[in-house]
C-alpha cells in the first residue's frame, strides 16, 4: 500500500508539472484567439461604388468558412439569401480567421436559365476562387491570375449558379464587369447582419467597385454663420461637427470660392472668410485623419451682393403746382449698422414736413437724418415726410408738365457700404392730373351741395369709396376734379375697377395674366316670329304692341375678369330701357353696362333690357322685291380691363322692321273668332286658321297687314303642311325646299348659351 502511495505521488507530481504547462499553452492560445477574433471584428472600412452611387458597407459575418457557408449542396448554393432571377453580391468575413470573402450567388431554385460573365481587375496577390459552382459544367469558364480575372456561368432553370473569392486581404480595390447576357433582372449588394442584410440596388450595366481599407476616413459636415450671408461680412465655418471614427482628424483643408484650391489648411475645426463678391459659392472642406484617410463635403453658399435693403415710396406720380404729397423710405438691414446715415436731394425751392424720424436725428437745411443708435438685423426703420411743390410763379420750369426728381443714399460706417435708395424718384409737376391719379387721391363728396377734392398724401390703391364715386361720375358724365374737365370713360371706368379689385397701385401696370375664353351671347324675343318687329300695330286695349322687343346678353368666362363692360350700339332713335342688370351699372347717355367687380371663372351674368323702335320708322318696300324687308343690325362688344381682353357679342344680332307681316305669320296669328290680326298668338297653325286660309285663297282675297298680299297657291300648301306636321312657322317643313324668299340659314332657330337656364 505505501508503495503504490508513492507511486501515485510521482505521477500525481508530473500531471501537476503536465497541467501547469498545459495551462499556459492555454492561455496562450485563449489569447491569441482572442487577437484574432479582436482583428476580425475590428472596424475596417468598405464601400460599393457604381456610377454616382457610394455606399457603406458592412461585410456579413460568421463563424465558419466561406466555402462551408456557401454550403454547396446539390450542384449549387445554399445560403437561403439567394432570390430567383437575381444577382447577390457580398462580402463574408470568417470571424474565426477574420479573412474576407466576397460571393456572387446567381439566381435560385425557382429562376429561369440564364447566362452570365464576369471579368474583375484589381484581386489582391493570393486571391484565388475558393469554391467554383458546377466547375464540372462545361458551359463554365474559369480564369484568374490576379490582379485579372474572369468567370463564364451557364445554368438551367430551377438552378443557380455562383462562386466565392477570397482572400480579398486588410486593404483591396476590387473592380467586377458584368455582363448578364439573360436569366438576371435584378442586382443587389447585401451589408450588415447576416440574418436580416440590408439590400442596396444596384443596375445591371455599370461596373460594381469594391473598395476596402482597416483605417475608416473622416465623417465630414459643417455649418455656416450666417446661413446668409453679404459681401464684407465675416462667415463662420465651424467643422467641429466632423469625427473620425477610429482615429483624430489632424488637417481641415478650405476651398472657400470654389475655383478647386485649398484656401485654408489648419488643424482647427473653425475657419472664417470674408467675401468681397456676391454669388453662389461652392465650399469644400477636406478633413484627414492621422493615418492619411480623408474626406470631403461642399456646400452652396449664397452671398449677398447688398445687406441693407432701402426704398422710397412716393404717394403720387403727378402732382400740381403747389400740392403737397407723401414720401416714406424703409431701411431693412440683414446685418447690424453702425453710423447710419440718410441724405435725400430734392428739387430747389420744394418745402419738407417731416412726419416720422424713426429714432434719428433730422436737419431740415440738409434734409439729412442720422441714427444715433445700431440699427439691428431684421428690423425696419420708416423715415416719412411730405413735400410741397413750389406754386406755378415759383417753379424753375416755366413749361408744364416736368419731370422733376427726388434722390437719395444710405450710408452707414459699420460696415462701411453707400447705396442709392431704390424705388420711387420721378414726380412729374403738371398743370392736369391722369384720371386714374385722381381718382386714387379722390376724397368723396359727403353731400350733393359738397365738391370732391383731391389730397396727393393719399396712397395710389383706389379704395372702395373711391370706385364707388367713380361709378357715379361715369353714370352722369361728371367732371373728374383737377383734370381740366376730363370724364369717365367706359375704357378708363373698367381699368379703375381692375385696379381696385386687384389692389395694383395706379402707377403700375397691371398684373399680366394669360389670355381666356370670354364668352358673350345675345338672344333676342319679338312679338313678331322670326326676329320681326311690327311698326304701327295696336293691340286689344288699343296700345302699341308691336314695336318693342327684348334683349337678353350672357356674359361668363374661364377665368377670373376684372374690370368688364358691355357696349351695345343701336341704331339711332331706338330707346333702351334696362330690366334685370345682375350687379352690372348701367349708363343711359351710352348703352354702356360696366361690371365694378371681379366677374369669377364660370359664372355667367344676365343683362336684359328693353327696345322700343320709333313708330316714324321709314319702311321702303320696292315693288320689284316682294321679300325686302328692313334689317336693323345690334352690335356690341364684351371686354375686360384684366386680362385686357375683348370679344363681340355673338348670338342673335339683327331684328327686322316692317309695317307689313308674311302672309304665313298673318295666318298663324289671325284670330279666328274676331277676325282680325292678334300677334300674342302661338307660331303654330290651327285647323280654323286653314280653313280662313283657304277662304282668303278661294276669294282671291288681300290678307290684312300683308301689304296687299293674298294666299297663292304654293302659300297655301304650306299652310296646310305647317298644320298636318305641326311645325313651328319658323323651323323649316319636314324634308322641304326652301322657297326663294327665305333666307340660306334659319333665322329662327333658338340659340341656347351654356350658361342658359
Amino acid at each position: 500500500m505505501q508503495i503504490i502511495k508513492i507511486w501515485t505521488k510521482e505521477v500525481a507530481m508530473k500531471v501537476y508539472k503536465v497541467s501547469l504547462y498545459g495551462l499556459s499553452l492555454f492561455l496562450m492560445l485563449i489569447a491569441l484567439f482572442l487577437a484574432v477574433t479582436g482583428f476580425a471584428q475590428g472596424e475596417g472600412y468598405y464601400t460599393v461604388s457604381q456610377g454616382d452611387k457610394r455606399v457603406q458597407i458592412a461585410p456579413l459575418e460568421g463563424p465558419t468558412n466561406a466555402v462551408d457557408y456557401y454550403n454547396y449542396i446539390n450542384s449549387q448554393s445554399n445560403t437561403g439569401l439567394e432570390e430567383a432571377n437575381t444577382a447577390v453580391f457580398f462580402l463574408y468575413r470568417d470571424t474565426i480567421t477574420g479573412t474576407i470573402s466576397l460571393f456572387v450567388l446567381l439566381s435560385g431554385p425557382t429562376g429561369t436559365a440564364g447566362t452570365t460573365a464576369l471579368t474583375l481587375s484589381g484581386a489582391s496577390a493570393g486571391a484565388d476562387f475558393l469554391l467554383k459552382d458546377d466547375e464540372t459544367d462545361f458551359r463554365d469558364v474559369w480564369e484568374i491570375t490576379p490582379p485579372t480575372g474572369s468567370v463564364t456561368w451557364a445554368w438551367d432553370e430551377t438552378k443557380g449558379d455562383g462562386m466565392v473569392l477570397g482572400p480579398l486581404g486588410v486593404e483591396f480595390d476590387l473592380t467586377l464587369y458584368p455582363q448578364f447576357t439573360s436569366g438576371i433582372t435584378a442586382v443587389k449588394f447585401l451589408s450588415g447582419g447576416i440574418a436580416a442584410p440590408e439590400a442596396i440596388s444596384l443596375n445591371l450595366i455599370d461596373p460594381i467597385i469594391l473598395q476596402g481599407t482597416p483605417n475608416m476616413p473622416p465623417e465630414v459636415t459643417f455649418i455656416v454663420s450666417p446661413a446668409g450671408p453679404h459681401i464684407n461680412e465675416p462667415v463662420t465655418f465651424d467643422a467641429s461637427g466632423s469625427i473620425d471614427p477610429d482615429g483624430t482628424i489632424v488637417d481641415y483643408e478650405w476651398d472657400f470660392d470654389g475655383d478647386g484650391l485649398f484656401d485654408l489648411s489648419t488643424n482647427e475645426a473653425v475657419a472664417t472668410y470674408t467675401y468681397q463678391v456676391s454669388g453662389t459659392k461652392s465650399v469644400t472642406l477636406r478633413a484627414t485623419d492621422a493615418e492619411g484617410a480623408s474626406a470631403r463635403t461642399t456646400y452652396a453658399l449664397d452671398v449677398s451682393e447688398v445687406a441693407v435693403k432701402v426704398t422710397r415710396t412716393i404717394s403720387t406720380m403727378s402732382a400740381l403746382p403747389g400740392s403737397t404729397f407723401k414720401v416714406v423710405v424703409r431701411i431693412e438691414p440683414d446685418m447690424d449698422l453702425a453710423g447710419v446715415g440718410l441724405q435725400e436731394n430734392l428739387p430747389v425751392g420744394w418745402k419738407i414736413k417731416p412726419l416720422e424720424n424713426a429714432g434719428a436725428a433730422f436737419k431740415r437745411a440738409d434734409v439729412q437724418w442720422v441714427f444715433i443708435d445700431r440699427v439691428k438685423a431684421g428690423t425696419s426703420k420708416v423715415i416719412s415726410y411730405e413735400v410741397t411743390v413750389p406754386s406755378s410763379e415759383q417753379l424753375i420750369a416755366t413749361t408744364l408738365p416736368v419731370c422733376l426728381y427726388i434722390m437719395g443714399t444710405l450710408q452707414a460706417l459699420t460696415p462701411a457700404l453707400e447705396l442709392p435708395v431704390e424705388g420711387d424718384e420721378a414726380i412729374e409737376v403738371t398743370d392736369v392730373l391722369r384720371i386714374r391719379t385722381a381718382i386714387a387721391h379722390l376724397v368723396p363728396r359727403i353731400g350733393e351741395d359738397m365738391d370732391d377734392t383731391i389730397d396727393l398724401r393719399m396712397s395710389q390703391l383706389i379704395r372702395p369709396d373711391q370706385l364707388s364715386r367713380a361709378l357715379q361720375m361715369w353714370q352722369n358724365d361728371e367732371v373728374v376734379p383737377w383734370t381740366q374737365g376730363a370724364t369717365i370713360t367706359l375704357e378708363m371706368m373698367k381699368e379703375l375697377s381692375a385696379y381696385a379689385y386687384t389692389c395694383t397701385p395706379v402707377d403700375l401696370p397691371l398684373p399680366l395674366v394669360p389670355e381666356t375664353n370670354i364668352n358673350a351671347v345675345r338672344t333676342i324675343a319679338t312679338p313678331v316670329p322670326c326676329n320681326n318687329v311690327l311698326l304701327n300695330y295696336y293691340g286689344s286695349g288699343g296700345d302699341l304692341a308691336g314695336n318693342t322687343f327684348t334683349v337678353k346678353v350672357e356674359i361668363w368666362a374661364d377665368q377670373d375678369l376684372y374690370g368688364v363692360g358691355l357696349d351695345e350700339e343701336l341704331p339711332t332713335g331706338w330707346k333702351v330701357t334696362p330690366i334685370e342688370n345682375d350687379g352690372f351699372l348701367f349708363k343711359w347717355s351710352r348703352v354702356q353696362w360696366v361690371f365694378p367687380d371681379k366677374l369669377p371663372a364660370g359664372k355667367c351674368k344676365v343683362i336684359i333690357y328693353q327696345v322700343e323702335v320709333p313708330q316714324t320708322e321709314e319702311i321702303e318696300v320696292p315693288s320689284t322685291d316682294p321679300c325686302y324687308i328692313t334689317s336693323s343690325d345690334l352690335f356690341g362688344t364684351v371686354d375686360a380691363a384684366l386680362p385686357c381682353q375683348e370679344t363681340v357679342v355673338t348670338g342673335d344680332s339683327a331684328v327686322d322692321v316692317s309695317d307689313c307681316l308674311s302672309v304665313i305669320v298673318a295666318i298663324s296669328r289671325w284670330d279666328v273668332d274676331n277676325d282680325m290680326i292678334d300677334i300674342t298668338l302661338s307660331d303654330k297653325i290651327s285647323f280654323q286658321q286653314v280653313q280662313r286660309a283657304i277662304a282668303f285663297w278661294l276669294e282671291d282675297e288681300v290678307v290684312p297687314r300683308t301689304c296687299g298680299n293674298t294666299v297663292t297657291y304654293e302659300t297655301l300648301k304650306a299652310i296646310v303642311a305647317y298644320w298636318l306636321t305641326n311645325t313651328n312657322i319658323c323651323d323649316p317643313l319636314p324634308g322641304s325646299v326652301r322657297g326663294p324668299c327665305e333666307p340660306d340659314l334659319d333665322p329662327c332657330a333658338p340659340f341656347v348659351p351654356p350658361c342658359s337656364g
